[in-house]
């Protein structure tokens, strides 16, 4: 985890980003690696500069449903007092706050399509499928600003096969 965080946070002379690849057994860590320092990173960010506070900066792409709502809680406990909002983007999710379901969400949890829309949120929690949809739909590319995203993970790379992995 120290290497991935000193790896990710690392200042470049060149102003070129960092990829890493972490590969280790179930449950010893492997989430921490990416989402502190890219947590670090946005709070750094916003704290820094005059920035748009409600833009997409990080897109965690997971192949399932279930592993996005595993990392929600995580992520909610993380984000409190910072600011930075989240939101999951799955076919759950109702178009407006008056479908929403009987769950309420987490703090700096968007949990409707139409908040979506007005106020984007910093990190985006969805599955490959989804975000093609939201880059072809008209509705949802106003969630895409121009050079405001910092961050692309791919959680649980081994799970992905075929033709889907070839589009990812």
């Amino acid at each position: 985890q120290y290497k991935c965080w000193k790896a990710l946070n690392a200042e470049t002379t060149d102003g070129k980003c960092k990829s890493i690849v972490v590969t280790t057994g179930t449950g010893s860590g492997k989430t921490e690696c990416f989402m502190l320092p890219l947590v670090a990173d946005l709070i750094r960010k916003h704290k820094s500069q005059t920035v748009p506070c409600n833009q997409i900066e990080a897109i965690f792409l997971y192949p399932l449903n279930a592993l996005m709502e595993d990392q929600k809680v995580r992520l909610s406990k993380l984000l409190e007092g910072t600011g930075l909002t989240f939101a999951v983007y799955n076919s759950g999710l109702p178009e407006r706050e008056d479908e929403d379901s009987e769950e309420s969400g987490l703090p700096g949890e968007i949990t409707n399509r139409q908040e979506m829309r007005s106020t984007p949120p910093n990190i985006l929690l969805t599955n490959p499928t989804m975000l093609e949809y939201m880059l072809l739909r008209q509705n949802d590319q106003c969630l895409f600003t121009q050079g405001s995203l910092r961050w692309i993970v791919l959680d649980e790379t081994h799970t992905y096969t075929g033709a889907g992995a070839t589009e990812l």
